[in-house]
C-alpha cells in the first residue's frame, strides 16, 4: 500500500526534478518552509511528516497539483492534500481559471441538496461574472497584475469567450444552495480598484459609469437575495453579516455529508483545491464560528439588511 512517507518523498522527487539547480532548490525550499538543511533533509525522507500547512506552501510555491502524484486514489484517499492552478500569464490562464471553477460548480449542481459556503472578504466573483464591464474589469487586473504596466481599461480586448463562460460561471452560482459570509468592507477591494483605474485615468468616464451602475446591479440582486432567502433561481440562500472574517478568500462545496472541497484563493486568480479532511474540517470550523459570531439577515431583520445595503450604496455613489 502507499503510504504518507512514500507520498512524501515523491513530492520532494517532484520538486527537485523539475527545478535546476540543487543547492539553489535546497535554500529555497528552507524559506518556504522556514525549517533548518537537517530539518529539511528529515522532511524530504519522510522521516519527518509535514503539516498540512507546509503542504498548502510547497504545492502554492511551486505550482504543484499534489493529487496528481498520487498513484492509488482509491486506497490512498487520506493522503490527498490538494491541486494548485497555475500563476496566470495571460487570457489563456483566465480561461483555464474560469473553466475549473465552472467544473467546481457544475460537480456540485448535479448532487441534489449541495451547498456552497462563501467567505466574500471580497465581491464574489459569480456576483458579477455575468456584467460585461465589471467582469472585463476583472479580467483586465488580473492581466495588470502579471503585465506591470498600466495599459488604459478596454473592454473591447477581452476575448467573447471569458464573457461566455463568466455568465455561465454566475448562472451555475444561483443553481446552487448558497451561505454567505459577508463583512461591510467586502466591496471595498474592487470599489478602490475602480477608484485607482478613475484617478490615474486609466479608463474613460463613460466606462467608470457604467461600473458603478453595474456595482449598483450586483448590490441590488444580493439585497433581493437577502430578502427572500432564495437565489434568483429560488435555491435557498442565507447571508451571514460579519465583523470581521478570519478565513482568507476561501468556499467550501459540501457536495453530501461525507463530501466535502474546499477552496483557497492565492494571487487573485490561482486557488488551492483539497478534499483533505483535516483541511475541510478546518475550514468548517472557521464558519462554525462566524456563524455564531456573525448577524444573520433575512426578511425578518429590515434594520439590518437596510444598514448593510445603505452603507455600500454611499461608497458606490461616493466614486
Amino acid at each position: 500500500m502507499y503510504t504518507p512517507n512514500e507520498f512524501q518523498t515523491q513530492l520532494f522527487d517532484e520538486i527537485f526534478s523539475s527545478t535546476k539547480g540543487k543547492r539553489k532548490i535546497t535554500v529555497e525550499l528552507m524559506e518556504v518552509l522556514g525549517c533548518s538543511r537537517a530539518s529539511l533533509y528529515r522532511k524530504r525522507t519522510g522521516t519527518t511528516p509535514l503539516t498540512t500547512d507546509e503542504l498548502i506552501r510547497l504545492a502554492d510555491h511551486f505550482s504543484l497539483s499534489i493529487d496528481a502524484l498520487r498513484k492509488n486514489t482509491e486506497e490512498n484517499s487520506l493522503v490527498v492534500v490538494c491541486t494548485t492552478l497555475p500563476p496566470i500569464k495571460g487570457y489563456d490562464d483566465i480561461d483555464f481559471y474560469l473553466e475549473n471553477t465552472r467544473d467546481n460548480l457544475n460537480e456540485a449542481v448535479r448532487v441534489p441538496g449541495a451547498q456552497l459556503f462563501f467567505i466574500a472578504k471580497e465581491v464574489p466573483i459569480y456576483r458579477y461574472m455575468d456584467r460585461p464591464t465589471l467582469s472585463a474589469f476583472r479580467f483586465y487586473l488580473w492581466n495588470l497584475e502579471h503585465m506591470r504596466r498600466n495599459d488604459r481599461f478596454d473592454p473591447s480586448h477581452t476575448p467573447s469567450i471569458l464573457f461566455e463562460k463568466g455568465r455561465e460561471l454566475s448562472q451555475l452560482s444561483r443553481q446552487l444552495k448558497v451561505t454567505e459570509f459577508w463583512t461591510l468592507s467586502s466591496f471595498d477591494n474592487l470599489i478602490n480598484q475602480i477608484q485607482y483605474i478613475k484617478n490615474m485615468k486609466l479608463a474613460s468616464n463613460r466606462l467608470i459609469s457604467a461600473m458603478k451602475n453595474e456595482l449598483e446591479e450586483v448590490l441590488a440582486e444580493l439585497v433581493q437575495d437577502v430578502k427572500k432567502q432564495q437565489t434568483a433561481e429560488g435555491l435557498p440562500y442565507q447571508m451571514t453579516l460579519c465583523d470581521y472574517l478570519t478565513i482568507n478568500d476561501g468556499a467550501l462545496l459540501e457536495m453530501t455529508e461525507h463530501h466535502s472541497v474546499a477552496l483557497f484563493s492565492y494571487s487573485s486568480i490561482n486557488y488551492l483545491k483539497s478534499s483533505n479532511p483535516n483541511i475541510v474540517d478546518a475550514f468548517k470550523r472557521g464558519l462554525r464560528y462566524h456563524r455564531m459570531q456573525g448577524e444573520v439577515l433575512d426578511s425578518l431583520n429590515t434594520e439590518g439588511i437596510h444598514k448593510f445595503e445603505e452603507a455600500i450604496r454611499a461608497k458606490i455613489s461616493a466614486l
